[in-house]
């Protein structure tokens, strides 16, 4: 990953010290057919917006992490000219920048480098170069919904030799071409834990604490969701393990596995609602802790999570895979469900949920089956939808259709007041769409 480090080096009092920047990208924020929502505004395609994470570091600690998007939407042919003459300017002139930016939210990566004079001792004027690598993150729009560039935290390491910053933004251009193709990283190729952001679980428990007397789910009263997850119960062993991760309080699924024989074990980071689950079921065993927090001690036959696992942003996620995998005997099933609230946009991460501010994500039903296969951790059995409206259906396409229409009539006019010059893109509007259900089924692979 893109990694800068700067050495301090030990003196009569005090010993080396070591300074570390790590940039990681973690995937596009959605599809190229979706708007991304953003604090006050939208873009008009997800896939030009990409999840990072920033940590800064000394001697190896953890000063500062937090994670944001990045707008990157350049065309990448012409910017593989325009990044080799950047590259070229600096190693010949030592100056000149090299950056990733771009608007809405307006987080910037940039490196650059200046030639500077002073006069010394003798009014000799002497000259030299001053480089710094610099970390905008852009929060205001990401956390205040307000719009972008009104607050920001700013990290700046100067006195960064030209090569070493060329090779960090080099790395960095890799990691968001590869994004940019739908990638995304392995997260058991980082030090565990080095992703963990107590922002999210702080976030989310108050959201949950708050509701847990009052919060009710009946999942089992749709018989789409009922059948295929009896299903995935047959298929364990009986008198199996069972992990209900993302547990809240209990209520209807470990009542249902207990029911079926099964030893359970429940996982959730809301202390009132582990509270009242343990009221409810005093033989299960219950862990206080987020899913990317799981023991990874392969001791469990089948890990379910109704409404939770699927929420996460594609970092946490993904890290839970990881925790869920190791935690799973070989060849042990996962059961997922969720709803999908916006299949045609996505953003706002932080945002009003159950009547809270929570950090959370939504996904399509193949593209969470394409991240649960992604680096091998499991294999995808099965996928269905289990909840879909008819009428809603039908009106989201005749929505859709309309949209179409006056999309393409936009461009006609477009073309033909302007036919050589720059057309703006047409504004893609989100369709207010009725969440649809789906569940995943997967077998973990490997020994």
């Amino acid at each position: 990953m893109a990694k800068i480090e700067v050495v301090h080096e030990k003196e009569e009092h005090f010993p080396e010290t070591v300074e570390t920047i790590e940039v990681r990208v973690w995937g596009a924020a959605g599809k190229k057919s979706q708007a991304f929502f953003i604090g006050s505004g939208l873009n008009f395609a997800a896939d030009a917006n990409l999840w990072v994470e920033f940590l800064y570091s000394v001697n190896g600690a953890q000063i500062f992490y937090t994670r944001n998007f990045v707008h990157h939407d350049i065309d990448p042919e012409i910017y593989e000219d325009v990044f080799k003459n950047q590259i070229d300017t600096l190693i010949e002139k030592q100056e000149g920048q090299m950056a990733f930016a771009g608007m809405l939210p307006e987080t910037a990566i940039i490196f650059k480098a200046e030639n500077k004079s002073y006069a010394d001792y003798t009014g000799e004027q002497k000259t030299y170069s001053y480089t710094e690598l610099e970390i905008t993150a852009d929060t205001g729009p990401v956390f205040g919904r307000s719009g972008p560039g009104g607050r920001a935290i700013k990290i700046s390491l100067p006195w960064i030799s030209i090569e070493e910053g060329v090779r960090f933004m080099s790395e960095l251009k890799q990691e968001m071409d590869a994004a940019a193709e739908g990638k995304h990283p392995n997260p058991a190729s980082f030090p565990e834990g080095s992703s963990e952001w107590p922002f999210v679980w702080q976030a989310n428990r108050l959201a949950y604490d708050r509701i847990a007397s009052e919060y009710d789910e009946a999942y089992f009263e749709n018989p789409l969701l009922t059948a295929i997850f009896d299903k995935w119960m047959a298929n364990l062993p009986a008198g199996g393990s069972v992990l209900d991760a993302g547990c809240g309080h209990g209520q209807p699924v470990i009542a249902r596995l207990l029911e079926r024989g099964f030893t359970v074990t429940g996982s959730d980071f809301s202390e009132a609602m582990l509270e009242r689950a343990a009221g409810q079921f005093p033989l299960v065993t219950f862990l206080h802790a987020p899913t990317t927090q799981i023991p990874p001690l392969a001791q469990f036959d089948g890990v379910c999570s109704f409404n939770s696992m699927l929420y996460l942003d594609p970092i946490d996620f993904l890290n839970s895979l990881h925790r869920l995998r190791s935690a799973l005997k070989p060849g042990g099933l996962l059961f997922l469900h969720a709803w999908d609230p916006g299949p045609s946009w996505c953003g706002l991460p932080y945002s009003f949920r159950l009547d809270q501010w929570m950090w959370s994500w939504h996904y399509g039903m193949e593209e969470a089956a394409r991240l649960v296969e992604e680096h091998g951790f499991f294999e995808v059995l099965e996928m269905q939808l289990v909840h879909v409206d008819p009428e809603e259906e039908e009106r989201i396409n005749q929505e859709l259709a309309q949209q179409k229409q006056e999309e393409e009539e936009y461009y006609r006019e477009q073309k033909a007041s302007n036919p050589d010059g720059f057309i703006f893109p047409y504004m893609k509007m989100p369709v207010l769409k009725s969440p649809y259900g789906y569940a995943i089924v997967a077998r973990r692979c490997g020994k």
